[in-house]
This record gives C-alpha cells, sequence and structure tokens, in this order.
C-alpha cells in the first residue's frame, strides 16, 4: 500500500496541468489511510488495535520488535512517532543531545529544543534514532515538531536544516510512509518527500495555561479548514486531522463539524494516551 499510494500521489502531481481530480482523489486517498488513530501510550491489546486501524501511530520507545509485529495486519500501516525539532528529557539519547547545546524550551512540554545547525545533533537524530526505530519494522514515521523552526519563531533559520534532515530520512527509507505534522510553511519544499500531512487543533483547541479543551468559534475553525483546503490543493496529498477533547459535548461538535469536511481525522486527549476513548472517522 505504501507504494501504491505514492505513485498515487505522483501521478496526480504530474497529470495536474491536464485536470486531475484534486477532491476525488483525496476521498481516495483519505479513504486508504480511514480509520486512524495515534496513541502515546502503552497499547497492550495490539491484534485487536492493529485490526481496528489502517494506519496507526505510536510510540516506539514502548515496543520490541516482536511487539511492533504484532500491531500488522495484511493491510494496515503502523508507524513511529518522533520528534525533530525537539526533545522530551525522558529519551535515552537526551543526554547525547544534551552535550551538544539547546535553544530554550517548548514550555509547554518541557522539551527544550534542538540546534539543527549542528551537525552532530543531526547526525544523533539521523544515524541513531531513526535506525534505532526503524530497525524494529515500523512501516515509517511520523514527524513532530516541524513547527519548532515556523517563520514567527527565533529557529526559522534552522528551516534549511530541518528540510535536510526529512529529505536524508526519505533518502535512506525510500518505501518509507512518512506524515508531515504541520510544517506548512515547508510543504513547497517537503511534499515530494513526505506521503500525507496531518494538522491538529482544527475544530477545537487546547489552553494549556489553563488545561482546558475548548470548540474553536466558527470563524476561526473555517479559517482553518480554507487554510487546509488550500494545501491540500497545491500538494495533492492526504490530509489527517487530530483534535482534543475529553466531553462528549465538545467531542460530538467537533464530529458534527469534520463529518462535514472530507479528511480522516481522531479525536482524543491532549496527550494521546487514552485510545479507547478515541473517536475515529470510518468507525461508527
Amino acid at each position: 500500500m505504501q507504494k501504491g499510494t505514492r505513485v498515487l500521489i505522483m501521478l496526480c502531481l504530474v497529470v495536474s496541468q491536464w485536470g486531475c481530480n484534486s477532491t476525488s482523489s483525496t476521498m481516495e486517498e483519505n479513504e486508504a489511510l480511514e480509520p486512524f488513530a495515534a496513541s502515546y501510550e502503552r497499547i497492550e491489546n495490539r491484534l485487536a488495535i492493529g485490526q481496528k486501524y489502517k494506519l496507526l501511530i505510536v510510540e516506539s520507545s514502548h515496543y520490541s520488535k516482536v511487539e511492533t509485529n504484532s500491531f500488522k495486519t495484511t493491510d494496515n500501516q503502523v508507524l513511529a512517532y518522533i520528534s525533530l525539532g525537539e526533545v522530551s528529557r525522558g529519551r535515552w539519547y537526551y543526554p547525547l543531545l544534551e552535550e551538544r547545546g539547546f535553544l530554550g524550551i517548548n514550555e509547554n512540554w518541557d522539551s527544550p529544543y534542538l540546534n539543527l545547525a549542528d551537525s552532530v545533533t543531526r547526525s544523533i537524530m539521523l544515524d541513531q534514532v531513526v535506525p534505532s526505530i526503524m530497525i524494529k519494522g515500523y512501516d515509517g514515521l511520523f514527524l513532530d515538531t516541524i513547527d519548532d523552526v515556523a517563520p514567527h519563531t527565533e529557529r526559522a533559520h534552522l528551516q534549511p536544516y530541518m528540510l535536510q534532515m526529512i529529505e536524508e530520512i526519505r533518502k535512506r527509507y525510500p518505501d518509507a510512509f512518512i506524515i508531515q505534522n504541520a510544517g506548512l510553511f515547508l510543504l513547497e519544499e517537503t511534499q515530494t518527500l513526505i506521503d500525507a500531512v496531518l494538522l491538529e487543533d482544527i475544530a477545537t483547541n487546547y489552553d494549556f495555561e489553563t488545561s482546558s479543551y475548548y470548540l474553536r468559534d466558527e470563524e476561526d475553525y473555517q479559517a482553518r479548514v480554507d487554510t487546509l483546503d488550500k494545501y491540500q490543493k497545491l500538494t495533492n496529498l492526504p490530509f489527517l486531522i487530530i483534535d482534543f477533547a475529553i466531553s462528549d459535548s465538545i467531542s460530538s461538535k467537533a464530529v458534527n463539524r469534520l463529518d462535514r469536511i472530507p479528511y480522516s481525522y481522531f479525536i482524543s486527549n491532549i496527550e494521546l494516551n487514552n485510545i479507547s476513548q478515541g473517536i475515529s472517522s470510518g468507525i461508527k
């Protein structure tokens, strides 16, 4: 399925000047990835979860290679989470990166920002971290924290290095299924290197200061959908959505919104550690 999806995407890009049907291809590509879920807790009933979702994003540190394989079915894909812009203090490779120096801290998660301009930092990620994940048999990677080098940040000058890392991951793992989380500012360069894009906080949002979930107002929500539509048409890539909610009230309103747009979605808590309570499109 990985190679077939990439071929479909690239064909669409090549023939777009003759009128490739973006809406139709988007729906077909999303259906191939639906239902999907992301879970950073350790999942014990792996076979049942693997059978439930066509695409599953998990935290690789929780699983051995044998356990990773226990998620697999004949028609699903299991991807591993990796953060390219910052690092959690609990990672085994944190001390290695700490020696190279950080560029501040993401206070929401207490995660230091990586100095991607440092070649050793990039080498640690590319030569040690990524191989330690992929050797466990994952079908691909979910690339998080791309936005840490967004134009509005103090780390915008690191964008070429972020791009270089994504290019190198694709070069080393040509058949891997790669999802980019946000980072729309890089899509012009990365669209041929990745297989899908994921965006968070479309219908809902989470306030870290008050630790509260809320539904976006209609104008804000529509603006985000318009942005999603714009970039989907520009790239012809499948786009996925993760929204955050824990109350039935907010969840049901988010579902009502997301069911009206042609993108696969998953709704869960902000920590993404309660897959049993998650809501996924494609599951009724």
